[in-house]
């Protein structure tokens, strides 16, 4: 399989991180916000739990499926990010990647538990 093939398939099993890094994280994201903080505040901590769940699905994909940091980066340069995690975070891409989806793990939680259901979606 060619990398173009791979970061297709990727792309097409993560359309809201593919959209969060391609168009929130646009190339003159900076324009917009004052720091990558901003932008993942608006996008999982003020979204609702649903989208919160799909997206934390995604990002489990992606941590897997990404598993070194070439392919990492390879999938950020693919959606054409502006997003550049080291200089942006001081993280790595793929450091970068598993501290977004423990965030979006914990917003989950947080908003099940606020919305009186339980960790599995059943309400309490």
């Amino acid at each position: 399989m060619s990398d173009e093939d791979f970061y297709r398939d990727v792309v097409r099993h993560a359309p809201r991180m593919t959209s969060l890094l391609g168009a929130e994280f646009n190339f003159d994201w900076r324009l917009d916000w004052p720091d990558a903080e901003a932008v993942l505040t608006q996008d999982i901590d003020e979204a609702p739990l649903a989208d919160n769940q799909a997206l934390q699905t995604e990002l489990d994909y992606l941590v897997g499926m990404l598993g070194s940091e070439r392919l990492a980066d390879g999938f950020v340069a693919y959606v054409d990010s502006g997003l550049v995690p080291l200089a942006d975070t001081g993280r790595s891409t793929r450091e970068w990647l598993i501290d977004v989806r423990d965030r979006v793990s914990q917003v989950v939680v947080l908003k099940a538990e606020s919305e009186g259901y339980g960790q599995l979606g059943e309400a309490v």
